[in-house]
Formats: structure tokens, sequence, C-alpha cells
């Protein structure tokens, strides 16, 4: 079973900043940077992939503000010293040789979601080349792409206490299935991605509108069946409510160029991870690489590994 993991980049670097001290190289902060490769260390020896990519966001508006100006209009700026890490990112990725997207227009969200998506249909000579894929997150819109072959991994407090997500651990934490999310947050809006939904629905009216109509077109088709305060909001907020499930939904088709022997984990990627710990003297970092993963037998298994990918 092969299996490719997916760094959601800047959701894990934001984390990162905030459950690191203070920490400088020669005067750049790099406290996010190294939460960013500890988590991603981590994440290879717990969860053992064959495939390694990172996506980040890029600069500037993306589809979602031509659709809505108002969205994210109310987040606060970065902090000064995280915001001077993130330009430093696609450089140590390349140090790393670790493959890494970013697309204007676009959210790594929509990335994820159509490299997760691409990759599970690739072929070679009639056989699946991805099985399973793993995406590291701390973003609960992701939770609409989980099914039986995508999960998420997710820091549940600061970065050394990760979960897994699967479709039952999705119902568990927002009362409905991965594929209701988008109808969950279309009804109830978003206050951080300042959309709207619909005013005065909550949590517990938006599960059990989506418990009894399953959908969000369902629950139109079933206004009059609806108690009339709860139907005259739906009524008046309709459009609202179509703009939220639009500006929720992840994209997954974006038609990426996807070579998957550039994303194969190798001996040479924890070689590569090592010359980029040394450059920023990240010393516990190649303690906890060389300690799972020897040099000596790095050498030894370059030497002998052919890949057909």
């Amino acid at each position: 079973m092969s299996h490719l993991v997916i760094v959601d980049g800047h959701a894990i670097l934001h984390r990162a900043y905030h459950s690191i001290p203070p920490l400088s190289v020669n005067g750049q902060p790099v406290n996010a940077i190294y939460g960013f490769y500890s988590m991603i260390l981590s994440a290879l020896d717990t969860l053992n992939p064959d495939y390694l990519i990172v996506c980040l966001d890029s600069p500037g508006p993306n589809f979602r503000n031509e659709e809505f100006v108002g969205y994210r209009a109310n987040r606060k700026p970065a902090d000064v010293d995280l915001k001077s890490q993130l330009p430093v990112v696609p450089d140590t990725l390349e140090t790393a040789n670790i493959a890494h997207y970013a697309l204007g227009g676009f959210e790594a969200d929509d990335l994820i979601g159509s490299l997760a998506t691409k990759s599970l249909r690739k072929k070679i000579n009639h056989k699946k080349m991805i099985s399973k894929v793993t995406i590291i997150t701390g973003d609960k819109d992701l939770m609409q792409l989980v099914n039986a072959k995508i999960n998420l991994f997710v820091p549940v407090r600061g970065l050394s206490e990760t979960k897994l997500y699967g479709p039952p651990e999705v119902k568990e934490k927002l009362g409905v299935t991965p594929s209701q999310v988008v109808d969950l947050k279309a009804l109830m809006g978003d206050s951080s991605d300042n959309y709207p939904g619909v005013a005065g629905i909550g949590p517990v009216a938006a599960m059990n509108l989506l418990e009894k109509y399953h959908h969000l077109d369902n629950i139109y088709t079933h206004l009059a069946d609806i108690k009339p305060a709860v139907s005259e909001k739906l009524t008046k907020d309709k459009d609202n409510a179509y703009l939220s499930q639009k500006l929720a939904t992840i994209v997954t088709n974006i038609p990426l160029k996807l070579r998957l022997r550039d994303t194969k984990i190798t001996p040479s990627t924890y070689d590569s991870l090592e010359k980029l710990f040394s450059e920023y003297n990240f010393k516990s970092l190649i303690s906890r690489l060389r300690r799972h993963h020897p040099v000596a037998t790095r050498i030894k298994v370059q030497s002998n590994q052919t890949s057909l990918f």
C-alpha cells in the first residue's frame, strides 16, 4: 500500500510559531521553521509515508476574494516575526529536496484537495500508485476531504500531541459526515473566514437540519416542512447560504502536474534534511533524524536502492 502525505504548509507554520518559544539564527527568527520541520520529522516517523508534498498559500488575493470582498477581511495581520519566516520556507524546502506547490489565485487547501484527488487516480501498468493519503493540517475546513482513503493528521495540543481523523472522527468532532462539512459551514457561516451563512442558525440547528435533510439543496426543497421561525431565516439568507457554500468548498480539480517520482521519500531525503538542519544549527532535529535514520543505514540503502517511480 503506497502512502502519500501532504502537508498544509502555512497552517503548520502558524501552529509551530505559536507553539515554539522565540528562536533565531543570526538575528533571523526561525521558531516557525524549526517547529514546521519538527512536525515533518514526527509525521515521517509516525506515518511512514512513501511520498511527501508540501502545499503553500500564495501571496495576494484568491478567487474567493473575487466572489466575496469580505472574505477573511477581519483576520489580524500575522506577527512580524512570523511574516519574516514565511518567504524563507520555499528555499528551505528546496534545500530539503521536498516537493512543494503554490499557485496564485488558489489557497493551499485547493492544491491539497486537487493533489489528493489526482494522486489516488494515478496508475502505472494499470495499477493505482497511491492507495492512501494523509493530510497534515490544523484546519478543520479540510475535514470535507476525508473519506475511506483520505484522512487528516492534526496537531491537537501544540505540536506534541496529534490525532488522526477518518470519517468517524469527523462525525464525532463536528456532528456531521465529511460530505456535509461544506453545508454545515454554509448554514453556520465562518467567523474566521468572515463569510455570513444564515443569520440565527448556529451549530445545533445546522446539525439538526443536516441530520434530517442531509444537504443544503434538500433543506431548501423542504422549507414548508421546517418550523416557521427557522424557515424564515433560511428564506431570508438563501443567497448568503449558497455564497458561503461556494466559499467553503475546496477545489479538487486544479490541473496540476503531479510526478510522483519527484515526491518519493528516499534515503537522500534524510540527507537533504540533515543538510538543512545543519545550515540552521537545529541540533536537536539532527539528533532526532540520526536516531531514527542513521547515516550509515542511509548510505547502505542508497547504494542498493532502485526505483521504478
